[in-house]
């Protein structure tokens, strides 16, 4: 059996599954760890909530899980030691439990490992490449209504740019202040020159672009990132109802996005053949190599 953890935030969690997809393909009896937001306050499972993916329904029991998973002490340190000493995190960890190596990378052991926990995000296509029908199948909403209807309809019928801007979500308390604040030093956001150079470059390339600006900072957006007078703001989508963001970047045709797993789903799952699709040439600061997380279609500024 295999066995895929599921944690993160809404994009993270459609790699794992989109993961867990390809390993189903492959016909292997693999099931889902959801186990971990138990103790992840900054986010909840929302496969659900979005796309009516039942993930209890295919949850590993805790026998399961406990066969596979490491659960003995220290395994961050075990896991930082083995990279540190072997450029390889599962020196020092038990052997049916799998932490990808690196961030993005491609490893075709991970889904050919006949009894696993498999601990990772899996950011790359490849995984899924060969389904990629089916994953978008599965990631469609359902029951759309009201201003995000009336908007998806009018986004089809112009040359309308989704641009993602994220630039961290405020903290509920001091434990997510400092979270937030680490988030900050490992990765990055991205400036407003990669936005006033994206936003150039798509207006080079597209004929009267209307730009819809999602953002979890809407006053920085303000003051920073106002395109043109022909800009929306899509402020109407918060709190369970963010997801509905994510549908709506699918549904312009063309993206700009953030150094973000979320905006990289609205830009893969747009269906328009023609797309523009502009990214962040650098991903987080603590990559020194380049990765594999970005289809070579896309632009890179």
């Amino acid at each position: 059996m295999q066995i895929v953890r599921i944690i993160g935030g809404l994009g993270n969690q459609m790699f794992q599954y989109a993961f867990w997809l390809a390993l189903k393909q492959q016909g292997q009896p693999a099931k889902l760890d959801p186990s971990g937001f138990g103790a992840y306050t900054l986010r909840q499972p929302e496969l659900n909530r979005a796309f009516h993916i039942a993930v209890n329904d295919n949850t590993a029991s805790e026998n399961e899980i406990a066969a596979l998973k490491d659960m003995a002490k220290n395994l961050r340190i075990r896991k930082l030691l083995g990279k540190i000493l072997y450029a390889n995190p599962n020196r020092f960890i038990r052997k049916s439990h799998f932490i990808e190596p690196n961030f993005s990378g491609f490893y075709p052991e991970a889904l050919r490992r006949p009894d696993a926990y498999l601990d990772g995000y899996w950011q790359n296509e490849k995984y899924f490449s060969a389904i990629a029908g089916q994953v978008r199948a599965a990631f469609q909403w359902k029951a759309v209504s009201g201003k995000n209807l009336e908007a998806a309809r009018q986004m089809e019928t112009e040359n309308s740019v989704a641009i993602h801007i994220r630039r961290l979500d405020q903290p509920k308390n001091l434990k997510e202040l400092f979270f937030r604040m680490r988030l900050q030093l490992i990765w990055r956001v991205c400036t407003k020159k990669y936005y006033d150079d994206a936003i150039a470059c798509m207006k080079a390339r597209t004929d009267h672009p209307r730009f819809y600006i999602f953002t979890d900072q809407i006053g920085w957006v303000k003051k920073n990132i106002l395109p043109d007078d022909d800009t929306v703001l899509v402020d109407w989508n918060r709190g369970e109802d963010s997801h509905w963001d994510l549908f709506l970047m699918t549904k312009c045709r063309h993206n700009i996005i953030a150094m973000s797993s979320y905006s990289w789903w609205g830009a893969w799952l747009n269906p328009n053949p023609g797309k523009i699709i502009i990214a962040p040439k650098k991903w987080a600061l603590r990559f020194t190599k380049e990765i594999n997380l970005i289809p070579e279609s896309w632009i890179r500024i």
